[in-house]
This record gives C-alpha cells, sequence and structure tokens, in this order.
C-alpha cells in the first residue's frame, strides 16, 4: 500500500492540475485598423485653412482681448464628399469664441477627403485652433 500511496498521490496531483486547465478559443485575428492613405486636407493645406479661419472671424465689440486668447479643442467628421459633420468643441474657450468657431466651421468650404485605397473614405478628424490676437492693447 504504501509502495502505491505516491502513484496515488501524483494520480490525484494531475487530476486537480487538469481540473484548473483554462482553454483558450480563437475566433480569428483581431480587427484590423484601417490606415489612412491620403489625410483629409483644407483646401490649399494647413496655411489656408488658417488664414480662412482669420479672415472669416468676427469678435463682438463687448469682447475683452483676454478672453480671446486661448485654444479650442474640435472633432469633426470629414465625409467622403468633403463635407463637415459632427462638429463638436471637446475643449472650448469662453461662450462667444466656441459659438463663432462652430459657425466657421459650419461654413468651410469643402475639404478634400481621406483616401484608402484610391476610394474617398470618412475621417473623424480631432484639432487644435489657437486664438490669440496680436497687436491688440487693452
Amino acid at each position: 500500500m504504501t509502495r502505491y500511496f505516491p502513484l496515488l498521490l501524483l494520480f490525484l496531483f494531475s487530476s486537480a492540475l487538469k481540473a484548473q486547465t483554462i482553454n483558450v478559443i480563437k475566433t480569428g485575428p483581431p480587427p484590423a485598423i484601417k490606415a489612412i492613405d491620403v489625410e483629409p486636407e483644407f483646401p490649399g493645406g494647413t496655411k489656408a485653412f488658417y488664414k480662412y479661419i482669420s479672415k472669416s472671424i468676427t469678435f463682438p465689440a463687448d469682447v475683452d482681448p483676454e478672453q480671446v486668447q486661448g485654444i479650442i479643442t474640435l472633432s469633426m467628421a470629414i465625409e467622403k464628399d468633403g463635407s463637415l459633420t459632427d462638429i463638436k468643441i471637446l475643449k472650448g474657450l469662453t461662450e462667444t469664441m466656441d459659438v463663432e468657431t462652430l459657425r466657421i466651421m459650419k461654413a468651410s468650404p469643402r475639404w478634400k477627403p481621406g483616401m484608402q485605397h484610391g476610394n474617398p473614405i470618412r475621417v473623424r478628424y480631432t484639432f487644435n485652433i489657437n486664438y490669440s490676437l496680436v497687436g491688440k492693447k487693452k
């Protein structure tokens, strides 16, 4: 009996390990992240975009220049046809500047859409607009 006791322990130990086995079921490769071949772009590029903003913005007379200085973070979708949709302020500056920034973006000309494999695609875009009044005095 004592001769079989180590074998019995070994059998019980291996049974205990077998009971704790975890099965992993693979369902396929993880979903691929779509790469963009060509990023969406404002007509004329980044410099033209900031020029468009500076020409389009109108500051109310009662706005304090100190309130105008800062960064607004925007999020938007650039559709396959270049139109802008779902424009949102993620981090605002002041209510007046947020409303004015939304107005400017909604009036924006169509952008060049993002491209993937030669086809236009919808792209979600997040970026900052830095407002500063250069040369203004209190």
